[in-house]
């Protein structure tokens, strides 16, 4: 490393712009710049100190940078304080010395002193298992519905663009998205206030449109982004308990913009097991195959700690309740003791003495457990290293973690 590199965090609203210049030159032609800049003036929750730049002092301008987009994601009901490692970006001459991997020590520096439990990011594939990044919950499905097969919209809905007005009606179809994943994204009104505002004027920038009956007092809501991959038109929410009439007339009113888009299909990029997209695979759809979120767990026993709310549920709502014992999670680098008393779990420590009962899983692949993405079986088919002490340890490490549905939905 040359001495005149330095590493800093942004510290001035200056520095906006000069984020915007960069990324627009490292992802010419796309206008990568103006979301970072975007981000820096108006995403909820931003800060100028989650911006992770290197700077060649010399030359007066930045090398590499990306930001610490923060977030809140829910775990049946237990918020979870998220850190996504975006916008990631090096200039050209400056590639191949290290300067990520520098930036990402004080990335996971700030995720240790801010008590972040989760570090996600949607990055390009192969680069980021390096910094101890594992593909851990779907992201970006593709369920592809040809257009032939969509009828055409009758007169029974009404659709329009949402307002600010429809926020509280946004927020509470939110809550029913978060009861029917398990990990989902929790966003309060000032995320909406952004997504329906100064959110419209980056690559991310979505309508969202509220379907209405004439007939009955139904309201749902759907909402397609602007730019995506595939080139087909893209939806990426809808309301998680819409009628069947109304996904019909909702994939009517898409076939209609596609084809004014001269779009060839309508993409849903929903969960396989979404209300809309199992509608869309009975008309003739494949099930899509989706990426995922690349996810770290920076500090297991402070994680476990905060899914304690879970964990307990899950225990007392099974043959284990009242379970009073230590439970032992062998990642072979290193050893941690559940502690349970009465159901309840007490405390999460460094391994020591005696256990009652164990499991053994790499910890690079206990984020696809813990998160419900695998069980332990579907687990052990590609590392055979994985598997619990005794019968009794394989039904206790079930009733933990068991595969469950998650889905995120973006806030920008």
């Amino acid at each position: 490393m040359k001495n005149e590199m330095k590493t800093r965090r942004a510290n001035a609203p200056q520095d906006a712009e000069k984020l915007r210049y960069f990324f627009d030159e490292v992802f010419q032609p796309e206008e990568v710049g103006v979301l970072a800049e975007n981000f820096f003036n108006h995403l909820p929750g931003m800060q100028q100190k989650y911006w992770f730049i290197a700077e060649d002092e010399a030359k007066g301008q930045i090398a590499a940078a990306f930001a610490l987009i923060p977030w809140v994601w829910a775990f049946e009901g237990t918020k979870l304080k998220v850190a996504e490692m975006g916008i990631v970006g090096t200039q050209a001459e400056y590639r191949g010395r290290g300067l990520q991997r520098i930036l990402n020590k004080e990335f996971d520096e700030t995720l240790e002193e801010e008590g972040f439990d989760i570090a996600v990011i949607q990055g390009i594939p192969g680069f980021y298992n390096q910094f101890g990044y594992v593909y851990t919950i779907p992201l970006e499905n593709h369920i592809n519905l040809p257009l032939h097969v969509v009828s055409e919209r009758d007169d029974v809905y009404t659709f329009r663009l949402a307002e600010l007005a429809d926020i509280a009606f946004l927020m509470k179809e939110d809550e029913v998205y978060r009861e029917r994943y398990s990990f989902s994204s929790f966003r309060d009104e000032a995320h909406w206030k952004y997504m329906l505002g100064e959110g419209l004027k980056t690559e991310y920038g979505s309508e969202y449109w509220i379907l209405e009956s004439k007939e009955k007092a139904e309201k749902f809501y759907c909402r397609i982004p602007a730019e995506g991959f595939g080139d087909g038109l893209i939806v990426s929410e809808t309301s998680e308990q819409a009628s069947i009439a109304a996904l019909s007339n909702l994939f009517a009113f898409c076939k209609e913009k596609a084809l004014e888009g001269e779009k060839p299909y309508i993409r849903l990029n929903l969960h396989n097991e979404a209300i809309a997209g199992k509608l869309a695979i009975s008309m003739g759809a494949k099930e899509g195959a989706p990426w995922g979120w690349q996810i770290k767990i920076p500090d297991l026993i402070r994680f476990l700690m905060s899914i304690r709310p879970v964990l307990e549920k899950r225990i007392q709502e099974s043959a284990f309740r009242n379970h009073t014992g230590i439970f032992r999670l062998d990642l072979y680098k290193k050893k941690l003791d559940l502690v349970w008393e009465n159901g309840a779990l007490k405390s999460v420590r460094k391994a020591d003495g005696d256990a009652d009962g164990s499991f053994s899983i790499s910890a690079e692949n206990f984020p696809a457990l813990a998160l419900g993405h695998r069980n332990w079986q579907e687990l052990r088919y590609i590392r055979p290293d994985i598997f619990p002490g005794s019968d009794e340890s394989a039904l206790f490490i079930e009733t933990l973690f068991p595969k469950k549905p998650s889905w995120i939905h973006e806030q920008y």
